[in-house]
């Protein structure tokens, strides 16, 4: 190899290296970002309709789940955040943070029309137990009737960011 070509070759070598570098520290420094939310162990969620707006200017009725106004969540994270609050109906739900092991309980109010029926959570991944008084027997889990709140408890057993949604009427 000619001296050019040596030259060349350590230079891009160093270069690959320094991006590599700058790489690995760029994805480091997100995994340590935190996710807005409300943390635990307890949640009081709400099930509500609302109008959703669109890029287009149209808006479309949905339900959603929200922080209940009744009993508000009694902290948030990260801290920093100044100015903190939790919709009483937003898509998706709000970010419930808890720590692994900790027994979670989640009381959802039914705040829905009357005409909608029931609604309920579904916490895939988790054994959820549901006090037998707390709600109706349905079909995947306990739900709430309109009006009512209903109880799920579990425990966080293991790590990871976890999806949760209606078992009740999932397509709405």
């Amino acid at each position: 190899m000619s001296a050019p070509n040596l030259t060349y070759g350590t230079s891009y070598s160093r270069l690959l290296s320094f991006v590599m570098a700058t790489a690995i520290l760029l994805f480091a420094a997100a995994a340590h970002a935190a996710a807005p939310g409300i943390t635990g162990p307890t949640f009081n969620l709400t099930a509500q309709p609302a109008y959703l707006s669109q890029p287009d200017g149209q808006m479309i009725y949905s339900w959603g789940y929200g922080c209940d106004p009744l009993n508000p969540p009694s902290g948030y994270a990260p801290s920093a955040i100044s100015g903190t609050f939790c919709n009483s109906m937003q898509i998706p739900g709000p970010t419930l943070i808890v720590t692994e092991g900790q027994t979670v309980t989640v009381n959802l109010r039914n705040g829905l029309p009357t005409a909608a029926g029931n609604t309920s959570i579904l916490f895939p991944g988790f054994n959820v137990t549901s006090p037998a008084g707390s709600g109706v027997a349905g079909l995947l889990t306990r739900e709430a009737a309109p009006g009512v709140t209903v109880t799920y408890t579990f425990t966080a057993s293991s790590p990871g960011t976890r999806a949760y949604y209606s078992g009740t009427q999932g397509d709405l």
